[in-house]
């Protein structure tokens, strides 16, 4: 485990990273940690600008925790905010690479595209189910809201499922698919007791 300031690296996410470089000969892996890095940059910038406190930021090999003070507590609005900012700067990201470089920003918009929209799916360990699980709170309560996270990642899931038969049907056999699925459910089975972002990759944002 390596640490440096308020920055934390686990030995799943270093053993990982090593495989990935050393199996990437598109050159994509560096793109994709660039695209990694400016999400997490975003919701650290907004934590900060909304009035947080980010004490540690760990990665791992499923994704990303950010720790929270509880000294600077953030309200519900504010959370939300937070969480969508990670994916609006990757959105953000990719146009800027396509204005800029034009054709030969298409691959790392595309990484950023991807990881924007991928975490702003309504599942409960994405930046967008968390959003909505916040944005749901005030109406259904914390268990309510939880339930309705639940329900939506397992028909995510089915449909990921679903797609994955289809295609198996056609003789096209794509593992990326169940992988989803699977992880999706483990998000939706995750109990949070409280709705201080908590995810994966994205981001798990909780006060400590």
């Amino acid at each position: 485990m390596l640490r440096w300031r308020r920055v934390e690296i686990s030995g799943g996410a270093l053993l990982l990273g090593a495989l990935l470089y050393y199996a990437d000969d598109q050159g994509l892996f560096s793109l994709s940690l660039l695209a990694c890095a400016l999400h997490e940059l975003g919701h650290w910038l907004a934590i900060l600008a909304l009035g947080g406190e980010v004490r540690l930021l760990r990665l791992t090999c499923v994704g990303a925790e950010m720790r929270l003070s509880g000294r600077r507590p953030l309200g519900w609005f504010a959370q939300m905010l937070a969480a969508l900012a990670g994916p609006l700067v990757n959105l953000g990201a990719g146009f800027g690479a396509l204005r800029l470089w034009g054709e030969g920003g298409w691959c790392f918009a595309g990484i950023n595209f991807a990881l924007g929209c991928f975490n702003l799916l309504p599942a409960g360990g994405l930046d967008g189910g968390r959003a909505l699980c916040l944005l749901l709170t005030p109406l259904l309560g914390p268990e309510g809201a939880g339930r309705f996270l639940r329900v939506l990642a397992w028909a995510l899931a089915g449909g990921l499922l679903a797609g994955t038969l289809l295609l198996a049907c056609e003789g096209s056999l794509n593992l990326t698919l169940p992988l989803l699925s699977c992880w999706l459910l483990a998000g939706g089975l995750e109990r949070k007791k409280d709705l201080h972002l908590s995810g994966r990759y994205g981001r798990i944002l909780r006060t400590q």
